[in-house]
């Protein structure tokens, strides 16, 4: 489609089908994973890494002026990705190192180059929306399977579901993360665009549901994102009035008090274990000081890092074998300079454009800055991996594709 006139639509454009796809498969790998008892991950995975490969070549068929453009203006992009090639060179394990490195940056430049490829194409409004409203049916998938593999309304606690419960397709954390970030694209969606009125009640019902599920699955990320979020609500979305604000706020507070009243409910268990956990100290919080002072003791890790992904010498220094972090994945993984480029594109720059032109209108963006720094989500294959960067890269490169829109237009009429 290098020459001919692209689709009149952000949704029928074969790159936006092909990157949905991978995401979809993201989520339909954990569900298989957890239903087959971890049986089925490594096929999933080659199956993953097939349709990457044929995406990729896709993208490259694109018009050579184009790639060229999008070349010049993604450099930062592909710096950042040779900067963790060079800094993983510098590892003890150069060769493990890079491999990691690679499951990186092989998927973050395919998302980059093909965001790039349709927001020079189509408006960033347009862009958003369709996002918005296919990662809302996807991670609907999350959702809906709750109710097909026997759960319940009455349930107030499905923290104890894990991956060696094969009768569910997803495990707590998921149904936490699924929930509020369905909850809250449907929130933006019902907002921002025009939807037929079958739609329209399916995300009121399912945004009740999602909102539920995200406070019993006990996942504490989902609690601080949707927390920060409303203040982000009450703040800055000044076009509605104080009393529509308020009649939204009942639902949360309600259950967040009915599930009080039940001791044995995720909010209470959860409560529980943060006691016991304060008295131990949070396991993140030691893995974090056993990394910083292995660090202190050799200060020239602090540059060069330890390698991405590097399991056997994390768990040499912490006892742990990961993170659970993605920013500490970085930090430790690249060194200092390289996590602070990282923030700086993914975290910093986005975040100030959001809430600077976005955040008056949408509330999607802020738990996928949250949840990653709870969870590792930097590879093509893990759960948050392709909407993070998606909106990322979206939210960074708004004002600069939106610019580069004019040339673009006379090279592409």
């Amino acid at each position: 489609m290098s020459s001919a006139t692209p689709p009149d639509s952000v949704i029928r454009h074969p790159l936006f089908w092909l990157l949905s796809f991978n995401m979809a498969l993201v989520i339909f790998g954990y569900a298989l994973g957890v239903l087959t008892g971890m049986a089925s991950v490594t096929p999933m995975r080659y199956l993953k890494y097939s349709f990457l490969l044929i995406s990729i070549f896709y993208l490259l068929k694109e018009n050579n002026t184009l790639l060229k453009l999008l070349s010049h203006y993604l450099q930062p992009l592909a710096a950042l990705s040779l900067i963790f090639i060079a800094f993983a060179l510098l590892s003890a394990n150069p060769l493990n190192s890079i491999l990691g490195v690679l499951t990186f940056i092989i998927p973050f430049l395919y998302v980059a180059f093909s965001m790039g490829a349709l927001l020079l194409r189509y408006s960033i409004r347009e862009v958003l929306h369709a996002f918005l409203d296919i990662i809302n049916w996807i991670y609907f998938i999350p959702i809906i399977s709750f109710f097909i593999t026997g759960g319940s309304l009455t349930d107030t606690n499905i923290y104890f579901v894990s991956a060696e419960n094969e009768e569910s397709a997803f495990v707590s954390n998921h149904y936490g993360w699924s929930g509020t970030i369905f909850l809250l694209t449907s929130m933006d969606l019902l907002r921002n665009v025009s939807l037929p009125v079958w739609r329209r009640i399916l995300l009121i019902v399912f945004s009740a549901i999602a909102a539920y599920l995200a406070l019993i699955s006990g996942n504490r990320t989902s609690w601080l994102s949707l927390a920060l979020v409303s203040l982000v609500f009450l703040i800055m979305y000044k076009q509605v009035p104080l009393y529509q604000k308020l009649i939204l706020s009942v639902l949360p507070i309600t259950l967040v008090f009915y599930l009080l009243n039940d001791p044995k409910s995720a909010l209470n268990a959860r409560f529980e274990k943060t006691k016991s956990q304060q008295e131990k100290g949070e396991p993140r919080a030691n893995l974090s000081t056993s990394m910083i002072d292995h660090f202190n003791e050799t200060p020239d890790l602090w540059l060069t890092g330890i390698g991405m992904f590097n399991k056997e010498r994390i768990k040499t220094i912490s006892g742990w074998s990961g993170y659970h972090n993605s920013y500490l994945e970085v930090l430790f993984g690249s060194g200092i300079i390289v996590f602070s480029f990282f923030l700086y594109l993914i975290v910093f720059r986005p975040l100030f454009i959001y809430l600077r032109y976005f955040s008056s209108k949408y509330l999607f963006f802020i738990p996928l800055l949250i949840i990653p720094y709870f969870e590792s989500n930097l590879t093509g294959g893990q759960f948050l991996f392709f909407p993070w960067f998606v909106m990322a890269l979206l939210m960074s490169y708004a004002q600069t594709f939106a610019k580069i829109k004019l040339l673009m237009n006379s090279q592409y009429p």
